[in-house]
């Protein structure tokens, strides 16, 4: 029975990681197969984060189909802001190369490189929350691009973060192809673990926002535990300065009755000298 059991227990260990890299190679394929007309990349990547986040917070079993129902649904917006991105960061990546080496052995103008570099900082500011949001909320085009880039505004070291994950994980497919199959998943996943807290904290604040009803029982409740810790404290003053009252009123009553002692001696003292 011992031999059983303890051989039981390295094959459970054995299949459990069989199976996460089971799960880690099938989505890494799903997203390159998902990517191969380039212009759905974002869906691609909005399909990824949305089985991630089913797979690691609802405990799914079927990475794979989760990450095809959210292709589907989101197909045509996230095609449609793939080829906004591309097309916006194309045209501002072209005119920053102007501005550095110019077109034709012709120098650019020097209000170039500030113009291309303002024009490059919307695209840092939107591109790294667009998808992530998409993947966990439905509003319009507009109300994706403005809301990704309230979220990396107010996360910009998340921002950042997400930025260096996304550039690592291009440069370690291009020197190491097989990484393909492991770096979607990857970055994916550290993604989904920096944008899930904001987006759980936006939605606390909508709630709240929408029905403060649910929160007003939290804010008198707080006010008589307060109310309590006052009344409590002003008690144990009363407490502490009644002993002292009283302390103060034995302390007197000593020194009465010693003033009483010594009138008795002094009335000895004078009865005294009467019989001398």
């Amino acid at each position: 029975m011992e031999q059983t059991e303890n051989n039981s227990k390295p094959s459970g260990r054995s299949t459990s990681v069989i199976s996460k890299l089971g799960v880690i190679v099938l989505l890494s394929s799903c997203f390159v197969l998902g990517s191969l007309l380039i212009v759905t990349i974002g869906v691609s990547c909005t399909a990824l984060y949305y089985a991630i986040n089913k797979r690691f917070k609802e405990n799914s079993e079927t990475p794979a189909a989760d990450f095809f129902r959210s292709y589907r649904e989101n197909l045509l917006q996230g095609i449609v802001l793939t080829v906004f991105l591309i097309c916006y960061l194309g045209g501002a990546g072209f005119f920053l190369y102007y501005s550095l080496f110019g077109l034709n052995k012709t120098p650019p103008p020097g209000w170039c490189l500030p113009v291309a570099v303002f024009l490059l900082i919307p695209s840092f500011f939107v591109t790294m929350f667009t998808f992530p949001y998409l993947a966990r909320f439905k509003n319009t085009v507009k109300g994706t691009i403005f809301h990704s880039f309230t979220f990396s505004m107010m996360y910009l070291g998340h921002n950042v973060i997400m930025w260096i994950l996304f550039l690592a994980s291009i440069a370690l497919v291009i020197l190491f192809p097989p990484f393909v199959l492991i770096v979607p998943f990857a970055c994916g996943f550290f993604s989904w673990k920096l944008c899930e807290p904001d987006f759980n904290y936006a939605r606390l604040l909508k709630d709240k926002r929408e029905h403060p009803e649910k929160y007003q029982s939290e804010q008198p409740q707080d006010e008589e535990d307060e109310y309590e810790d006052e009344d409590e404290e002003d008690f144990e003053d009363d407490d502490d300065s009644g002993e002292d009252d009283e302390e103060y009123d034995k302390d007197d009553e000593l020194d009465d009755e010693d003033e009483y002692s010594d009138d008795d001696d002094d009335l000895m003292v004078d009865e005294d000298a009467s019989e001398e």
